[in-house]
């Protein structure tokens, strides 16, 4: 299940966080800015295991209302089941089928799921991430 970000899922987004990016995890500060600023699109994925009655944060999404990918995170115990794809999908739904991000040029894995998406590379930005070009990709 996707819903807006709530201040109680902050935690569970921090540890999705520093494991989906240990190099340079976004803070506590950068998350509050994002849930006050852009309140309807930050968004999170639920995973609901019926059989325990558990609800967990599996991933998040932070975007801009033009479509443009901020952030995009899955705990890794959840990734390869498609939770990535349907909170892309939630802001193609909003969007009406256009966005855009900015992937490091090494990330080989994020390439290919953006392209498995739809997505294509239109530029180079460079030094983007301090020691490391990007690719901007659109759809």
């Amino acid at each position: 299940m996707i819903r807006r970000f709530r201040w109680l899922d902050l935690e569970d987004i921090l540890r999705i966080e520093k494991k989906a990016f240990p190099k340079s995890p976004y803070n506590r500060f950068t998350f509050l800015y994002y849930a006050s600023a852009y309140r309807d699109n930050f968004m999170v994925y639920v995973h609901e295991d019926k059989g325990k009655g558990l609800n967990k944060i599996a991933g998040y999404i932070i975007f801009y209302p033009e479509g443009h990918i901020v952030s995009i995170a899955v705990h890794p115990a959840y990734r390869r089941r498609g939770i990535g794809t349907e909170l892309v999908g939630e802001v193609l739904k909003v969007t009406k089928g256009n966005a855009s991000v900015e992937v490091r040029e090494s990330n080989e894995v994020a390439k290919e799921f953006y392209k498995h998406l739809g997505f294509s590379r239109q530029s180079i930005i460079p030094k983007y991430y301090g020691d490391e070009d990007a690719l901007l990709m659109i759809k």
